[in-house]
């Protein structure tokens, strides 16, 4: 039999079905089944304990979200906006920044490149278990240092006024990298004349940058601000080990995971919020892809 890039003449037919077949039946079941199911279980009141009831019930846990307990939700919607902004504006300033220190040819700045990117390769819960330990308000090294520059005490991770700043500030320390890396692909991708344009004209760094960097990075800014505001949206995993969503940092994220998965066990009422963050997620989105796009356009 004659052979082929898929194989024989005989196994040339299937091959390239299954390679699309393997990887169509694992998004069936880990895609799209999880997510018709959630929004099938936001319409009951189901546990999500084995053995007990659906409890169809209609619109009764959105009903529910924006009437007996829409304090929690509107709490956890502000902390969620808040948390969102913060961590956008901030890690695209320190990715930008970082990416026009080190957008330099060789060895060390490699280097220094990827120590910053390495964060990023680490486990969300190895993260921000180190950090609550570096945070503990009785054990931990940060604490101990607070006492002996300022003799006094601090909560840290259990101080209302610092817990979602604290956590922010990890969560850029981890992510600000890979934001980094991208906005030096932007930086490789402006054309040197245009800088040797803007010095003939008597422009300095200020001006080059913003009037030359900046508008020309304007593909790179659209993909750092929406990646990071998506990430932002859906991060739960940093602020469970942190701080379990007290002290004012119960994100809408968070405050789905406990309904559903807590102590409460109301997986019905958790799909619900799922369903909530989903529309927030797609207004956000949108509407940042539509307001940046638009810019890309008008430079």
């Amino acid at each position: 039999m004659a052979g082929g890039p898929f194989g024989t003449r005989r196994t040339r037919r299937w091959i390239p079905w299954a390679s699309i077949a393997i990887p169509g039946i694992g998004w069936l079941l880990f895609g799209l089944y999880p997510s018709l199911a959630t929004i099938g279980y936001s319409f009951t009141q189901y546990s999500g304990l084995p053995g007990t009831p659906l409890n169809f019930c209609g619109l009764c846990n959105y009903t529910a979200a924006f009437t007996a307990l829409s304090a929690q939700v509107w709490e956890s919607l502000k902390v969620t906006l808040i948390y969102v902004v913060g961590v956008t504006v901030l890690q695209n300033l320190v990715g930008l920044g970082l990416a026009l220190l080190l957008n330099r040819p060789g060895r060390s700045y490699t280097f220094y490149r990827a120590l910053i990117f390495m964060p990023q390769i680490f486990s969300v819960a190895v993260v921000a278990t180190m950090f609550a330990l570096i945070l503990d308000p009785v054990t931990g090294p940060a604490e101990k240092a607070w006492q002996a520059v300022f003799d006094s005490t601090t909560a840290f991770l259990g101080d209302s006024s610092l817990a979602l700043p604290l956590v922010m500030l990890v969560n850029i320390w981890m992510f600000a990298g890979y934001t980094m890396l991208i906005y030096i692909a932007g930086l490789r991708n402006v054309p040197k004349p245009v800088y040797e344009a803007a010095a003939l004209d008597g422009a300095g760094r200020w001006r080059s940058f913003l009037h030359v960097t900046w508008p020309l990075l304007a593909p790179a800014t659209t993909v750092n601000v929406f990646l990071t505001a998506m990430g932002a949206l859906g991060e739960y995993a940093l602020i469970l080990v942190m701080t379990g969503g007290n002290f004012g940092t119960k994100t809408l994220g968070l405050y789905m995971f406990d309904s559903a998965f807590g102590g409460t066990s109301q997986l019905g009422y958790g799909s619900m919020l799922a369903m909530l963050q989903f529309a927030l997620t797609v207004v956000i989105g949108g509407t940042l892809l539509f307001t940046l796009r638009r810019r890309e356009i008008q430079l």
